[in-house]
């Protein structure tokens, strides 16, 4: 049985568990294309600021970095 699947916008990390998810044999032989995609910037707007959370960055030290002390 030939299956063709496209899936748009995953990271390079996310391969094996969609995958998984999509039911394939893991032995089962496979093309696999990579695409690069550049994406918006309100995108990557919200990329950095889920890493900046995710690395402790709170609205109150966001505001206290972008205070104005003159």
């Amino acid at each position: 049985m030939i299956m063709k699947q496209t899936i748009e916008k995953i990271k390079i990390s996310e391969i094996n568990e969609v995958i998984k998810q999509m039911g394939v044999n893991q032995n089962t032989i496979i093309n696999l294309t990579i695409e690069t995609v550049e994406d918006d910037f309100l995108t990557l707007f919200n990329q950095i600021g889920q890493e900046a959370q995710s690395n402790g960055l709170t609205e109150k030290i966001l505001e206290e970095l972008l205070a104005d002390e003159s």
